[in-house]
């Protein structure tokens, strides 16, 4: 008995581990694909550049529409997660102004357990 719960706590413990790791991978993604949507806000101050996230996917818009623009590594101006990893708090669209900032108030994505931040004003993204 004893060496069947352990198996199975092995188990369990082995998935969780695993969906963390993708979630923090899948975090550093966002804050890549933010930079640089904030770094072409601040090259091209005729557009409205931003992002819009959904609870499984986020996409690159400027002034409003999808970019043209595909996000680095990505074939597209979309990047779906995978199944395991959702984003649960701050979806919505993010937009940056011409000198990289957010706006007045501080930005909080949240990707499973892993928290995204995007500075007020500064648009500083940790």
């Amino acid at each position: 008995m004893l060496i069947v719960l352990a198996v199975v706590i092995t188990l369990v413990l082995r998935q969780t581990s695993s969906i963390d790791r993708e979630a923090y991978a899948q975090a550093a993604i966002i804050r890549s694909h933010l930079r640089f949507a904030q770094s072409l806000a601040m090259s091209d101050n005729t557009a409205s550049w931003g992002i819009a996230f959904t609870s499984n996917s986020y996409t690159l818009f400027q002034n409003g529409l999808p970019a043209g623009v595909n996000l680095p590594n990505d074939s597209t101006a979309t990047h779906n997660l995978p199944d395991n990893v959702a984003i649960t708090g701050g979806i919505g669209t993010v937009f940056f102004d011409e000198w990289g900032s957010p706006g007045p108030d501080t930005i909080t994505i949240t990707v499973n357990s892993e928290t995204v931040t995007i500075t007020r004003l500064t648009g500083f993204i940790p």
